[in-house]
């Protein structure tokens, strides 16, 4: 009697914590949609109670007080008391098959009770994922194609921002081409190199650094005006041209920004976009920006700077601006980002699905 209390002592508290865990797991396969969930909180309750029961019953023994007093009153009781004990008897097997699990569960108790900090809680959505919607490993993985975006257009024109969204969305690493000419327009400008001097301007481009491009002062009116002027030379475009190729055909590929990658830098390019508006627009937007930057930009100079700009940049002999043969043209002047993304995205979208269907 008394060894029957002892492991009814013992046994309780663990067989309630191994009832716990039965309980979450049984919570898990409801989540999963393989059990169908009792009334209520029952389901909680109810596994734990069942199987703290069984185990006392089976722990206690026939020679336990109250339950041959209870099971010679009532006739069924008897059945019902066989039961737990056979319930009680399986319980206690799988229970001591699990003791290092309730020995980490009871560890775990303590150590949350101490103050020490506890393992998050197993998530039931992911758990239902890796249960029960893994595929197969004879399922082949699919294998991700390089992908270069090549994005040209005018100043002003949104395509800075816009090439830095899809290559935010694609999961490409980005180049802001336009800085290489703005970091060795602000290079020679510091050195007294006469931007007009091709040899000279060349030179600097040669000896570019990746740490030059993250110069602040870089995105300034003044390096915009140098970088137009030093693009224009053919020793500065040579240059520069291998660092930007090497960019581009990186594994994964790559979304690249300026005014010649879809014609001279990437003509292999699976996507060209050229992003365009009008120098009104263009003028408006640039103005807008850096009078809220707190400069001076008259709107009327900006005009006559982007269109001064436009007719150099086009009609420069080496690689002008202007759109690849194959390139998809987007006019944001009645465009905000979003909706300039929007279409972006369209023109890529729809570039994967032929390539798709060709593959």
């Amino acid at each position: 009697m008394e060894a029957g209390l002892v492991l009814v002592l013992l046994l309780t508290p663990l067989g309630l914590i191994y009832a716990r865990s039965v309980a979450r797991r049984f919570r898990l396969r409801l989540v999963a949609g393989v059990a169908k969930p009792l009334p209520g909180a029952a389901w909680r309750i109810v596994p734990a109670i069942l199987v703290a029961l069984a185990l006392v019953v089976y722990a206690a023994g026939p020679d336990a007080v109250l339950l041959p007093v209870w099971a010679a009153s009532n006739g069924g009781a008897l059945l019902v008391l066989n039961a737990l004990r056979s319930l009680g008897g399986i319980a206690a097997i799988l229970f001591f098959l699990s003791i290092p699990f309730v020995i980490g569960r009871l560890i775990g108790t303590l150590s949350a009770l101490a103050g020490f900090p506890r393992a998050p809680e197993p998530d039931p959505e992911r758990e239902r994922f890796v249960r029960f919607r893994l595929p197969s490993r004879s399922e082949p993985m699919p294998v991700r194609q390089p992908l270069v975006i090549a994005i040209d257009g005018p100043a002003a024109a949104g395509k800075g921002t816009l090439a830095q969204r899809l290559a935010q969305a694609y999961e490409l690493p980005y180049l802001d081409t336009g800085l290489l000419y703005r970091a060795v327009g602000r290079l020679a400008h510091e050195a007294g190199v006469d931007l007009d001097d091709p040899d000279a301007a060349g030179s600097v481009a040669r000896r570019l650094q990746t740490e030059h491009l993250e110069d602040p002062n870089l995105r300034g009116r003044e390096a915009g005006e140098r970088a137009s002027r030093v693009a224009a030379h053919y020793p500065v475009r040579t240059a520069l041209l291998a660092f930007q190729q090497n960019f581009a055909h990186r594994p994964e590929g790559a979304v690249l920004d300026g005014r010649d990658i879809g014609t001279v830098i990437c003509p292999d390019a699976d996507v060209k976009i050229f992003v365009t508006a009008s120098p009104e627009v263009r003028a408006r937007r640039r103005s807008d920006e850096l009078i809220a930057k707190g400069r001076d930009a008259p709107y009327e100079r900006i005009l006559a700077e982007t269109r001064e700009r436009d007719a150099r940049d086009a009609g420069r002999a080496i690689a002008p601006l202007k759109p690849a043969a194959d390139a998809h043209l987007l006019d944001t002047s009645d465009l905000d980002i979003e909706a300039a993304f929007r279409a972006a995205c369209q023109i890529v979208d729809d570039v994967l699905a032929r390539r798709a269907e060709r593959d």
